[in-house]
């Protein structure tokens, strides 16, 4: 028999983790422990959906770095070659939608709100929807970020 013991670390954590040895032990059953603490680990076995809204909030940042940052489109004329100081803005409106997240999470407001506003998304197409030529219009996303929060807020 396998029991996972699922958790991000914590004290609490541990602690089922010592106390489900200590039974097992108990009750002479031979059994497999094992402590899960990978947020992508998790996320395999149970699904993000039960995630705490911290950890969702990290799971969305990384994707909008995964396909909106790291992932280029050769074929497309804005992203075959994209410079240094776009790249630059672009990470920076990135960190900026995490923080103000981040936020609103310590308020105690669900994600669910905030990827509903669909900020996310557009914040991924970023790239896409500013030409190379046009890097100042990267600022706009600083005031449509504000107002997907504010809106949650």
């Amino acid at each position: 028999m396998e029991i996972k013991v699922i958790g991000a670390g914590c004290k609490e954590c541990d602690t089922l983790y010592a106390n489900t040895l200590e039974a097992a032990k108990e009750l002479k059953v031979s059994v497999t422990v094992e402590k899960v603490e990978d947020l992508m680990e998790i996320v395999k076995l149970i699904g993000s959906d039960v995630l705490p809204d911290d950890q969702k909030l990290t799971l969305e940042i990384a994707r909008v770095i995964r396909l909106g940052f790291l992932q280029h489109n050769a074929f497309h004329p804005d992203d075959t070659c994209v410079s240094l100081e776009k790249q630059f803005k672009m990470m920076e409106v990135i960190l900026y939608l995490y923080k103000k997240c981040k936020d609103l999470v310590a308020q105690g407001k669900p994600m669910s709100q905030v990827v509903a506003s669909g900020i996310f998304d557009k914040v991924t197409k970023m790239k896409y929807d500013v030409p190379n030529d046009h890097i100042e219009l990267l600022d706009d996303y600083f005031r449509q970020i504000d107002a997907a929060v504010s809106q949650v807020a």
